[in-house]
């Protein structure tokens, strides 16, 4: 079971994550963007939790999904840290002042037609980031914080055909409180969970 979540604990994961992206494919067909996934720590119950959002069903991507703050590089962006950094605050504002980035996760392509690098960071202690935390409501309709522990146990991770519709050819699937997190989302809590030492790695064939 895990409890709280340390820098140290993130530095493991990525770095036996180093080679578990997907296979090298031309960066040319794809749009670059990046995600934050924050972990927040409980120090009174010895628990942590992962900050994730439900899209509005209304966009013209990725509609109604439940992800990870973040988007597509902008052409101010110094670097894919500076997108999630900036999305981030965009989306649920809550700026970078509020959490630090330990690193980042090989990346992974999409069927939207994204290659997506995740970011891994930890709430500060010491942050009042419950105070501005508020969803941009032409985005994001939701944001929940669901338990570490569950979102990366095996017991929970499945492997299942896409929706009808997608270009993936399979895709992992967890679902917490009747909410589906499928594709992208779900292939980067498994592979942290792999990172973790809480399963094998997962195969690196989810699109065409």
């Amino acid at each position: 079971m895990i409890k709280t979540i340390s820098k140290t604990d993130l530095e493991k994961c990525i770095y036996k994550v180093r080679n578990a992206g997907d296979k090298e494919r031309s960066d040319d067909k794809y749009s670059k963007a990046s995600v934050l996934v924050l972990f927040i720590n409980n120090e009174i119950k010895k628990n942590s939790s992962i900050l994730m959002i439900k899209r509005r069903d209304n966009l013209r991507k990725h509609a109604g999904q439940i992800a990870f703050p973040g988007g597509r590089k902008e052409k101010e962006d110094l670097n894919l840290e500076e997108t999630a950094k900036r999305e981030t605050e965009e989306e649920i504002n809550i700026s970078r002042e509020h959490f630090s980035i330990v690193g980042n996760l090989p990346k992974f392509f999409t069927g939207t037609g994204y290659v997506v690098t995740p970011f891994l960071g930890i709430i500060k202690s010491n942050s009042v980031w419950r105070k501005v935390l508020k969803p941009n409501l032409s985005e994001v309709e939701q944001i929940f914080f669901p338990p570490t522990d569950y979102l990366l146990s095996p017991e929970f991770h499945f492997r299942e055909k896409p929706p009808i519709g997608s270009s993936m050819s399979m895709t992992w699937t967890i679902n917490y409180n009747n909410k589906n997190i499928w594709g992208l989302t779900a292939r980067v809590l498994v592979t942290i969970s792999a990172g973790l030492g809480l399963r094998e790695f997962p195969p690196c064939d989810d699109i065409w």
